[in-house]
């Protein structure tokens, strides 16, 4: 009896530690970033002090470890410092970033070595991941992903799936359309009060002392040169600017739709600077 007692006690012990080191493992795989931003305060006609609008993320490694991977490879190669935070003019539920830099009075394309980040596999249920469980609502953070034309609407293949690359997206209200679609693979406490007024801030400035860009694509579809904008040329200008009569690329079958024309409102300029941005990021 005795002996059966001991092996029984031994059993639930090897047990118990493993569900320690799962744990711990998975603790482990929690990466975290303090996000530095540039943001204006209009109110008072200063930029905020960096210690009081940050955002200190949660990045779930465990849940979408491809994603979590190039995220944190872009970090480090500064890929996201001065990046505009921005929203599609007919969209305000979501604020984007990362894809987007404004230097010397011109809005660009934010590229790597002058090519595209490469695109990642999705991590999301309906391409197959289970892991990455996350929600699309306000306090998360996901990888935008394009679509295909079908029929002069957009269609979600399963190649289309794919074409994530660094843009991130922060919906500022539930998206639960997107659910199961998209890469959620980040949160940040909405609690916190420097979290709290960050985005407070981005969404005031975008929603007041923003100005319209049109983004367009010019040239032909290249489908073998993924990281060359398959071969177009990205175009940005105001929208008071843009002149209708431009012959603007326009998404057909297998072309993702990301290159088709979009108004986007973009942070004005203050004291100088864009008046919301990355700043800087550092992983903790």
């Amino acid at each position: 009896m005795k002996k059966l007692f001991k092996i029984a006690v031994n059993f639930m012990a090897v047990a118990l530690l493993a569900v320690c080191s799962f744990g711990l493992a998975a603790c482990e795989d929690i990466k975290k970033l303090d996000i530095s931003l540039s943001l204006y305060n209009y109110t008072d006609n200063v930029f905020y002090a960096e210690s009081d609008v940050k955002f200190s993320v949660d990045l779930y490694r465990h849940l979408a470890p491809k994603t979590v991977d190039k995220v944190l490879e872009h970090v480090k190669a500064g890929y996201y410092d001065n990046a505009v935070f921005y929203q599609d003019a007919s969209d305000s539920s979501l604020i984007f970033i990362g894809d987007l830099k404004f230097e010397n009075g011109e809005l660009k394309q934010n590229l790597i070595n002058g090519r595209l980040p490469s695109e990642i596999y999705g991590e999301f249920e309906a391409n197959g991941t289970t892991g990455s469980n996350l929600v699309s609502e306000k306090g998360s953070i996901g990888i935008w992903r394009s679509y295909y034309e079908q029929d002069k609407s957009y269609t979600t293949s399963s190649d289309a799936r794919d074409s994530g690359r660094a843009t991130l997206y922060m919906p500022t209200s539930t998206k639960s359309a997107y659910n199961g679609y998209f890469c959620v693979f980040a949160t940040f406490d909405t609690a916190d009060d420097a979290n709290a007024k960050a985005l407070s801030a981005i969404t005031s400035i975008l929603s007041n002392n923003s100005t319209e860009y049109v983004i367009y694509y010019t040239g032909e579809y290249d489908a073998a040169k993924a990281d060359e904008n398959y071969g177009l040329t990205f175009n940005a200008v105001k929208a008071e600017d843009f002149d209708e009569n431009t012959e603007v690329f326009e998404a057909e079958g297998k072309q993702l739709v990301c290159f088709n024309k979009k108004t986007v409102k973009i942070p004005n300029e203050a004291s100088g600077e864009i008046s919301a941005k990355i700043k800087s990021i550092k992983v903790k």
